[in-house]
């Protein structure tokens, strides 16, 4: 869940605070600190198409606040097309691999893992709910047993947070994106997958900072509008 972009300012370094600003909502299953967590999910091509018209369906209050960005993910819509029924085409892949199509009729029971903050996870699961069931989606694991923790977030009142976020440890820590450091559970925050990609790009040489890439891969659009 982006809240702002990077600023390049008058040095253009990036720090730690600017990266927290990009993703700073939500918090965690076993780390309540600020930071969404990440939590994986398995869905079916047509799940992951419902998904997808779910969040393109605009709020004319807050246009393109919810508008759907992915990546490893590519897809075409039609607006003119009925509501719930715009995504035409989902592409899995990317630039370097190329893309493959996926089945979004539901005739493949295939399961595509998604990995996503919790804070937009718990949104996800209540889409089924929010459209009267023309919508069906059910997370799943990996073994494509149903996640049961997502009846918890269903149901959580809104008044006890100003976040649609259950309460800690009311959520299947199994779906947590975890990394394990002297045998202690460790959440991967939403900022901090960010801050490790960032971490991750060119250094032009020793003692540098890593270097935003100015390339083909920065005017790529994953989200295709037809016409």
């Amino acid at each position: 869940m982006v809240r702002a972009g990077f600023t390049r300012g008058t040095s253009g370094v990036q720090t730690v605070y600017d990266v927290f600003a990009v993703a700073p909502l939500g918090a965690g299953v076993v780390d309540p600190t600020a930071g969404s967590a990440l939590v994986t999910a398995y869905l079916t091509g047509q799940e992951l198409k419902h998904l997808l018209e779910f969040f393109l369906v605009d709020n004319p209050a807050h246009p393109g606040e919810f508008f759907p960005r992915a990546s490893g993910m590519r897809f075409r819509y039609d607006p003119s097309r009925p509501r719930f029924d715009v995504v035409t085409a989902i592409e899995l892949g990317d630039l370097d691999r190329g893309y493959h199509a996926i089945d979004i009729t539901g005739k493949d029971e295939r399961l595509y893992s998604l990995t996503c903050p919790l804070y937009l996870a718990v949104i996800a699961v209540a889409i089924p709910k929010y459209t009267q069931g023309l919508l069906p989606l059910i997370p799943k694991n990996k073994d494509g047993q149903p996640q049961d923790s997502r009846v918890e977030a269903l149901e959580l009142p809104r008044a006890h947070t100003p976040y649609m976020l259950p309460p800690s440890g009311t959520l299947d820590k199994t779906s947590l994106a975890t990394t394990g450091e002297m045998d202690a559970l460790q959440e991967i925050k939403e900022w901090q997958a960010i801050m490790d990609h960032l971490r991750r790009l060119p250094v032009e040489g020793k003692d540098e900072l890593p270097m935003f890439p100015v390339d083909e891969r920065s005017k790529e659009v994953r989200a295709i509008k037809a016409g």
